[in-house]
């Protein structure tokens, strides 16, 4: 009898241990599942449907073992194995849907923006052969392998051309994934017109203010290259990465970054992290509460009121930072409104949103990135090693913003074209078949002739390690 109380004793104890290895990658899956089926239920406005169709297949198929719920009445999803990886995610109007990986940070309440609507233009009349562009949207929307979900073109601040998959439409807010990082630039560049950070000196990180802590000397420049130094694991494979973890585990996206250590001098190593701009996030609420401005009202008081981006959702972790390396949902007319921004060096309506010269700084390659990379904004330059261009069927001068699975907003700077592709794809190369894309959009503009035009001189930038 003792014998047999002691075999299920160990069982049990194996199954413990077991639960215990397993709970953070269930946690992960599930996390990914609520968070993501809350934003598109809530922010979205999509189906229950349509959200389990399309946007857990091709991920993973385990994420098929993980149940998930989605709560109408409370506004609020659900996902896990039994008592094993929970994961819950809550909506707020206004703030979009937040993991609860613990008690909710207080925000305050935000008041709508009110919509401004972009003009629309006849294509002859910018420049594009209408025949041709109609032609290229047929063949890209008819290609159902790479999930297009919207397509925009835009000229001299009007629509030319624009085209949705079933389902959605202009009206459809979609998700930013890294996108978001070039809208943090662009919150610090608002920050930084108004005096109150000065890019090359240290960020406000309370954990790093011993007097012997090396990093501080890492800079709000450093933070916006992606040259902090700081050690992040961003793999999307691995359940326990750093990212993983991050995104869909964290209380504190921040705390990511702020609990790594350094493994370069800041300043002098590339290294692509989703926490490093959430460090940067957590440094501007720290930069703007201590000046006596709301954080949270700030990118909509600043940025999307001005703009007239009434579908902009900054989405929050619990702590009640803005995940600004993943989180924001906007349609795709709202999102070409930020590439318009750029596009006159931060200028709309005749108002300045942004310091002058912020554009010409987020589109110079940084030091370590090989020209690939500047301020949060990825550039498209060829490589000194012969790393071809990221986007060869447009411009070298071309800079944009990217996201997972292919959102994009590309500006293209002598064309004054701003285009914009949202989408799901998986299973192939996104930025291939975004480049694709755009390619046949281009070729239907009678000036892309340019495209072939000599690489303009560079910007010099810092000099880093051999």
């Amino acid at each position: 009898m003792r014998i047999a109380i002691a075999a299920i004793a160990a069982i049990a104890i194996a199954g413990i241990i077991a639960a215990a290895r397993l709970d953070p990658v269930v946690r992960v899956g599930a996390g990914f599942k609520a968070k993501i089926a809350c934003s598109e239920a809530f922010v979205a406005g999509r189906p229950d449907g349509d959200i389990l169709a399309s946007e857990f297949a091709g991920v993973d198929d385990a994420l098929a073992y993980i149940p998930l719920r989605i709560d109408r009445a409370r506004q609020s999803t659900h996902a896990g194995i039994g008592p094993i990886g929970r994961a819950a995610a809550v909506y707020r109007d206004g703030y979009g849907c937040t993991l609860a990986t613990g008690p909710l940070a207080d925000l305050p309440r935000l008041a709508p923006v009110s919509p401004t609507a972009l003009s629309e233009a006849d294509p002859a009349a910018m420049g594009f052969d209408p025949a041709a562009l109609a032609t290229a949207l047929d063949a890209i929307m008819g290609d159902p392998a790479p999930a297009h979900r919207a397509i925009v073109a835009e000229r001299e601040g009007a629509i030319v051309a624009e085209r949705y998959a079933d389902g959605l439409s202009r009206d459809t807010p979609m998700l930013s994934w890294s996108m978001a990082k070039s809208v943090t630039a662009t919150m610090i560049g608002i920050a930084v017109g108004d005096g109150l950070i000065d890019i090359e000196e240290s960020p406000p990180i309370e954990e790093w203010s011993a007097n012997n802590d090396p990093r501080q000397a890492i800079s709000w420049r450093d933070l916006l290259h992606m040259q902090s130094g700081l050690a992040f694991r961003e793999d999307y494979g691995d359940p326990r990465s750093d990212v993983n973890q991050m995104l869909f585990a964290q209380e504190s996206a921040a705390r990511a970054a702020i609990d790594q250590p350094l493994e370069h001098a800041p300043g002098n190593h590339w290294s692509y992290s989703s926490g490093t701009t959430n460090l940067l996030q957590h440094a501007l609420r720290r930069t703007l509460e201590d000046a006596g401005v709301n954080y949270h009202a700030f990118a909509r008081d600043r940025l999307f009121a001005p703009l007239g981006m009434a579908s902009a959702t900054l989405e929050p972790d619990a702590a009640g930072d803005f995940i600004g390396s993943s989180y924001m949902y906007a349609t795709a007319r709202d999102w070409a409104k930020l590439g318009r921004l750029y596009l006159e060096d931060g200028v709309w309506n005749g108002q300045r949103i942004l310091p002058a010269g912020w554009a010409e700084f987020v589109a110079t390659p940084s030091g370590a990135s090989d020209r690939q990379y500047g301020a949060q904004f990825w550039l498209n330059f060829e490589g000194r090693d012969g790393r071809p261009a990221d986007m060869p069927s447009l411009p070298r001068n071309a800079f944009y913003f990217a996201g997972h699975e292919g959102q994009y907003v590309v500006m293209l700077p002598d064309e004054d074209i701003v285009l914009v592709r949202l989408g799901r794809t998986r299973g192939m190369p996104a930025i291939k078949a975004a480049d694709a894309a755009f390619g046949r959009i281009f070729d239907a503009y009678q000036g892309a002739g340019a495209a072939s035009a000599p690489e303009t001189d560079i910007p010099a930038t810092e000099n880093v390690d051999d």
